[in-house]
């Protein structure tokens, strides 16, 4: 009996020591995400212990926006951090952040909404259009994607009327009868469709694009390539779980909304997890990241297509060579098998 009990304490102890000694070789990255649907991505890898896989702690901070994180750059507070694309083309111009990544190519997402009667006035005559009163959230994606689509219909900036809201504001003051049309991303827009409002047009529509990117630090990036690559693959395998099985990514979705103080009605939620289930897997990402003949690259385009946004609303002066901050080589390494 006396053996049995040694050995028992000796099996604990080396238990124990094992579980010490993984949670030691646990390298921190430090991540700075966000609380809408592309952050999932990163909840889901940690969830599923995909990132303990590749040998990473997370350290994952959540935000409502990107703001903070681009303003938490300055400070060197976050290794690896998710953004739209906007923050990016700010952070990427003023501190040199490094685009390693893109999570969604979501320019569908994003949409400009009315009510059912207007809506159909302004398809029928676009020029009705002037004067509209309109709900944005400025120096957005959406406040870019709002131009595009009125210089869709043929009408300038000048002949509308921007009203600067945050998404929660603009829907609480459209759900009352104020403004004419509202720009919103999700889940914002799945709850304004399902009080019958409708659109009028949306990113893709007019052409605009629009990704939500994943950036690392200069610093980082020359200190720590192999963490970057070990980081992608947890993010990755993460994608390819979530575009998998629609009911599981549900639950797991259930999980990151309690997580994050979210609530949605049944449509919005299911509407929610389809576009979740759109990620880019590492392979597709690459695509958007190079060009075979030499040409700009999908994010270089779209990146400076923003920066243009950017001079047209006195927020930037010219437009950078943006080459130099996209960095496909990670990705490269993160997509090779085995």
């Amino acid at each position: 009996m006396r053996h049995v009990i040694r050995f028992l304490s000796f099996a604990t102890m080396l238990i124990a020591m094992l579980s010490v000694h993984n949670a030691l070789a646990l390298e921190k990255v430090r991540t700075y995400t966000q609380t809408n649907y592309p952050g999932f991505i990163q909840f889901a890898a940690k969830e599923l212990g995909l990132f303990t896989k590749h040998g990473i702690d997370p350290d994952l901070h959540f935000f409502p926006s990107g703001a903070p994180i681009v303003q938490a750059a300055a400070a060197k507070e976050w290794d690896i951090a998710f953004l739209g694309a906007p923050p990016a083309v700010i952070g990427s111009t003023s501190l040199g952040m490094i685009t390693i990544g893109i999570i969604y190519n979501e320019a569908a997402q994003h949409m400009l909404i009315g009510r059912p009667n207007y809506v159909a006035a302004a398809l029928t005559n676009p020029a009705s259009l002037k004067g509209a009163k309109i709900f944005v959230t400025t120096l957005s994606t959406g406040h870019y994607m709002t131009e595009a689509c009125l210089r869709k219909f043929g009408i300038a900036t000048n002949d509308v009327s921007i009203i600067p809201s945050d998404q929660t504001s603009s829907l609480s003051a459209f759900a009352v009868g104020q403004g004419d049309l509202i720009q919103a991303w999700p889940p914002f827009t799945s709850a304004l469709l399902e009080r019958g409002n409708r659109v009028l047009c949306d990113g893709r529509q007019a052409g605009s694009k629009i990704a939500t990117v994943w950036v690392t630090t200069k610093e980082f990036a020359a200190k720590r390539p192999d963490l970057i690559v070990k980081w992608l693959q947890a993010n990755g395998d993460a994608v390819n779980w979530v575009r998998q099985d629609a009911a599981r990514t549900t639950a797991m979705y259930r999980k990151f909304m309690a997580f994050t103080g979210q609530t949605a009605t049944e449509a919005t939620l299911k509407e929610t997890v389809r576009y979740v289930m759109t990620a880019e897997t590492l392979k597709d990402q690459i695509k958007y990241m190079t060009t075979s003949d030499g040409s700009k690259s999908f994010i270089v385009d779209m990146y400076e297509e923003i920066a243009r946004f950017f001079i047209r609303n006195g927020r930037m002066k010219k437009v950078p060579d943006f080459r130099s901050v996209v960095d496909v080589s990670f990705l490269k390494k993160a997509a090779q098998p085995g």
